[in-house]
């Protein structure tokens, strides 16, 4: 039977054995009504953005930077806090009878840092100085005025003084005197 062809319309030639109905659009060839590819809803939205990873990244170091200051102002024991327990005063625990390890050679009534100074064990080698007083005001070590002192030590004593004003304004005294003078 012949194909007809709807008014105001051509023909259309005869199709291929196995070809499709003229008019229907091969396998292959993609059909405007078949669906695309889905996409995921949200792709783009998960990616931060290059200002919020920078405002993350500063939260993120702020907090950590507040942790840490509350942790170095928090007390390990008596007088002392974690600063000194990573390496700040080490003298901050220093009491009568304990031994400082060699400090700065000083002429005369001159001063001179001694940021390094520690509390050694008196058997040590290194231990130079014998503790025999400790003052605790504050004044008299911004000051450093050596008056505190002068109860502690004996004639003949080669004396040494310690300052020490922490940040909080507190200090104290160490009253010193040379190991070698039998102390």
């Amino acid at each position: 039977m012949p194909e007809q062809a709807a008014p105001g319309t051509e023909p259309a030639p005869p199709s291929a054995a196995g070809a499709p109905p003229v008019g229907e659009p091969a396998a292959t060839e993609p059909t405007a009504a078949a669906p695309a590819e889905p996409e995921e809803v949200g792709a783009e939205s998960a990616r931060p953005s290059p200002a919020g990873a920078v405002l993350g990244v500063l939260v993120l170091l702020l907090g950590l930077a507040s942790v840490l200051l509350v942790l170095l102002r928090l007390p390990i024991g008596p007088g002392r806090d974690l600063r000194e327990a990573f390496g700040g005063d080490g003298t901050a625990g220093a009491a009568v009878g304990d031994c400082v390890a060699e400090l700065p050679v000083v002429a005369g009534a001159a001063a001179t840092s001694a940021d390094d100074a520690r509390v050694v064990s008196c058997a040590a080698t290194d231990a130079a100085y014998s503790v025999v007083g400790r003052v605790r005001d504050a004044a008299a070590a911004r000051d450093r005025s050596a008056t505190g002192c002068r109860p502690y030590f004996r004639t003949g004593d080669e004396e040494y003084v310690l300052y020490r004003v922490g940040d909080d304004g507190d200090g104290y005294l160490l009253c010193l005197v040379r190991r070698a003078n039998g102390r």
